[in-house]
């Protein structure tokens, strides 16, 4: 597996679970690399880090639940944070 395919497929996982809120050791493990050498890979290739990456699409589907007329906290609740505190920023 090359280093496109690593990312992609990390990509498509944090697509897939991004409301598990994976952290750092989790997707590094996804791709048998370690958090040290995933991070620098993933920022490289993705131009942003890891964590900023799954805060983007956290924000866009707490900003999608709440077009949908959720509430804040259910917004908060369904999209892995512990609570409406925690928004993504």
């Amino acid at each position: 597996m090359n280093d496109y395919e690593r990312i992609a497929g990390v990509i498509r996982y944090l697509d897939e679970s991004h409301t598990d809120q994976p952290d750092l050791t989790t997707l590094a493990r996804h791709v048998g690399l370690s958090q040290h050498h995933f991070h620098r890979l993933f920022t490289s290739w993705a131009g942003i880090t890891p964590k900023d990456f799954l805060q983007c699409l956290t924000l866009a589907h707490a900003r999608e639940l709440l077009y949908q007329g959720k509430s804040v906290l259910d917004a908060a609740l369904d999209t892995g944070l512990s609570s409406p505190n925690r928004r993504a920023r």
